[in-house]
């Protein structure tokens, strides 16, 4: 049986490939059941609706602050969190010209020069470049864990005692670069004296706590930053009038460097959304997890937690009325998008199960393995890699890509699934778009074997 079933698979390739059966010997292979083979292509609509969450996870990727609004999600007022800690350099002493990272240390006589943030720049959704945005950089009142998982939903409080430590106006003319935040002469000194008290890392967190990216009152840009870049670090300038130690020499130009990118920090972002005057405005009030179907459009923002749904019990009504089929390829197809120049399509689209009418968007990241659509090849290894349909941005403006294997495990009820929801890469992302409902179909290649 096993090889009928591999002959069938075969088969059904040659004759996509070939009009001529006897082109490729197909005659001499199975001249007695080429009649009873039949390939098929059949497009299944697929019924669709939104989910809403009320926060998804935040602290992968970049983290966003500013205030952004659009005419259909809504308007967005974020703040950014984030932890720095510092990694101690290297006991081998630089090559001269070149420079090692916190090789050299300040001592009892270290004079503060200056404090400076760097901030890489990713990406940024709003208004017009030219338009100058603020940002205060403050100390936040409770202390983020790395360990824990953080949503869009958690607000921090400022820590009032302490305050503003950093303050800049500027504008995302070139977002290639980094932004530069001078920090207060105050704090600056804090933390060059706690390196000269030889401070141990994990104390260091404890007492910085984390620091808080907040808009200015008139800001009109969202602006998300790369902190796991080399470019994002918190650097002391310093001078050491007179040497310590090997380690710490008589020298002016030196400097202390902190970075956001250690497994013992933590960085996310807060949103506040308002939906009252946005095309969406008729979901606030409603529930999370809660499906809504608005205008026969799908929409979605994952970041504000509109997601798609895609429900599959036209595919399960068509397995029912065929029999003897072998699916040979499986296509989930979302396009055209119309009027695509008027928004920024997430650039790939993953799948999820949608189980008991639910979505865990904490659970989702954690244990992607239990409920996403993998790749073919997933299914027959240990690994748990998603499938990746890709947006086409130059022929076609769709999301295609091949799941096969996942729909071969559901006809054999191998895998139960109900609804698929549409995630991107990553669920802190404002990306988005509409489309039309009648837009989203499966692409299904069968062979069709006759008794």
């Amino acid at each position: 049986m096993k090889f009928l079933v591999r002959l069938i698979i075969l088969l059904s390739i040659f004759y996509i490939s070939c009009d001529e059966t006897s082109e490729i010997g197909i005659d001499e292979l199975l001249s007695d059941q080429k009649n009873k083979i039949k390939v098929h292509y059949v497009e299944i609509p697929l019924n669709t609706s939104n989910i809403y969450l009320d926060s998804v996870r935040t602290d992968e990727g970049d983290v966003y602050f500013g205030k952004y609004s659009n005419s259909i999600f809504g308007d967005v007022n974020s703040i950014a969190y984030a932890q720095f800690s510092f990694q101690k350099g290297d006991e081998v002493q630089p090559i001269p010209g070149e420079i090692a990272e916190n090789y050299y240390l300040p001592n009892e006589s270290s004079k503060l020069d200056s404090a400076v943030l760097y901030l890489k720049f990713s990406k940024v959704y709003g208004t017009p470049t030219f338009n100058e945005q603020e940002i205060t950089i403050a100390q936040i009142q409770d202390t983020l864990f790395s360990s824990a998982l953080y949503t869009s939903s958690r607000y921090v409080e400022i820590n009032s005692t302490i305050g503003q430590i950093g303050f800049t106006r500027f504008k995302t003319n070139n977002t290639d670069t980094f932004l530069t935040v001078p920090i207060s002469e105050f704090y600056g000194k804090f933390l060059l004296n706690r390196i000269v008290d030889d401070v141990q890392t994990v104390e260091l967190i404890d007492q910085t706590r984390g620091i808080a990216f907040v808009p200015g009152e008139n800001n009109s840009q969202l602006v998300s930053f790369d902190l796991d870049h080399e470019d994002s670090k918190l650097v002391v300038f310093f001078n050491n009038p007179e040497e310590g130690n090997a380690y710490s020499p008589a020298d002016d130009s030196l400097q202390y460097i902190f970075r956001f990118n250690s497994p013992l920090t933590k960085k996310y972002s807060y949103y506040d959304i308002d939906r009252s005057s946005s095309d969406l405005s008729s979901i606030d009030g409603i529930n999370t997890n809660e499906k809504f179907n608005i205008q026969n459009k799908i929409y979605w923002q994952s970041a504000t937690g509109i997601y798609p749904v895609i429900n599959l019990d036209n595919f399960h009504s068509f397995l029912d009325t065929a029999s003897n089929i072998v699916l040979n390829k499986v296509e989930i197809i979302t396009g055209p998008i119309d009027n695509v120049n008027s928004f920024i399509p997430p650039s790939k689209s993953l799948y999820y199960i949608l189980k008991n009418n639910r979505l865990n968007p904490v659970g989702i990241i954690s244990n992607p393995e239990e409920n996403v659509v993998m790749k073919d090849n997933a299914y027959y290894s240990d690994e748990s890699d998603p499938a990746e349909h890709i947006f086409d941005s130059i022929v076609s403006f769709s999301y295609r890509g091949e799941s096969t294997v996942f729909f071969q495990e559901l006809a054999l009820n191998n895998i139960s699934a109900d609804e698929l929801i549409s995630f991107p890469e990553l669920p802190n992302s404002f990306d988005n778009l509409v489309i039309d409902k009648d837009k989203i179909y499966l692409k299904v290649y069968y062979t069709k074997y006759k008794d």
